[in-house]
């Protein structure tokens, strides 16, 4: 079944359905991939822990209440087939202790180190991507400005600052943390979308993980908004990547790449702890 299908027969199944339905699953993965709330790398016909997350998320911010119902009928399948993307909440919280928007220069003299250039490699579950924009993210960001959706190859540079600005530095909450935490987080929400970056980074304060910026992680990130914080979400990608290659055999020619963008020490392009204690 697919989400079009829910709207034109006007069906209404239920969570245990919809769980066990690996073609509305993909479906629902894909629609939620492209509104930035779920990794693209999840987009498996499976649901986890995060797509439950991603899928709970959009169902408060579009104020549905079918992950309490436990019931999925057209209204959801309309909503989340037609609403535009990004789909991520204002802050809910606001902090002090904000950064100088230069680390945002020196997290994308990093992040385009493994980013920068044009790529559509077979089987990379990405898609066609340049300067590290997926055509997907590249679609919501000329959406958003009212403007005709072009290919990704002919994206403008002034397009791509704007585009890692608004739509992963400042949703993602990067500016609330110290430069090296916040240039990990940074990157994180590129490889994994925003949702997926709050994830990784619930998970290393140790509070619920949920994929949503709340009072509760603000709170926790203000007693432990350190380097180290920023290394525990590395180790957090690190075994997130081991994890999946294991339940995603496909995705093996991948891993060593994804392994040395946290890892390397070698120049040019060193990994993400070395770049980190590059810093002064």
């Amino acid at each position: 079944m697919k989400l079009e299908e829910m709207i034109t027969q006007e069906k209404v199944v239920s969570l245990d359905v919809l769980t066990n339905d690996t073609e509305l699953i993909k479906d629902i993965q894909t629609r939620l991939s492209a509104l930035g709330l779920l990794p693209v790398t999840e987009i498996d016909g499976l649901y986890g822990p995060i797509t439950e997350a991603a899928l709970k998320r959009f169902c408060e911010i579009a104020h549905l209440d079918n992950t309490v119902t436990g019931l999925f009928g057209p209204t959801f399948a309309k909503r989340l087939s037609t609403v535009r993307g990004p789909l991520i909440n204002p802050p809910a919280v606001t902090s002090s202790k904000t950064v100088k928007s230069d680390v945002l220069a020196t997290a994308l003299k990093f992040t385009l180190l493994w980013e920068g250039g044009l790529a559509d490699v077979k089987g990379d579950l990405g898609g066609l991507t340049n300067q590290g924009v997926t055509q997907t993210t590249y679609n919501s960001y000329r959406i958003r400005k009212k403007l005709p959706t072009q290919s990704v190859r002919n994206i403008a540079d002034s397009e791509v600052l704007e585009i890692y600005s608004e739509m992963f530095w400042q949703p993602s909450q990067a500016e609330l943390m110290v430069p090296p935490l916040a240039i990990a987080h940074f990157d994180t929400a590129v490889m994994f979308g925003v949702g997926g970056a709050v994830l990784f980074l619930q998970e290393a304060l140790g509070v619920p993980v949920d994929g949503g910026f709340g009072p509760l992680t603000a709170k926790a990130l203000e007693k432990s908004n350190t380097k180290e914080l920023a290394l525990k979400l590395i180790d957090g990608r690190e075994k997130y990547h081991r994890e999946f290659v294991q339940r995603n055999s496909d995705q093996q020619k991948f891993l060593d790449g994804w392994l040395n963008r946290v890892n390397s020490s070698q120049a040019p392009k060193i990994g993400l702890r070395t770049f980190l204690k590059s810093l002064a």
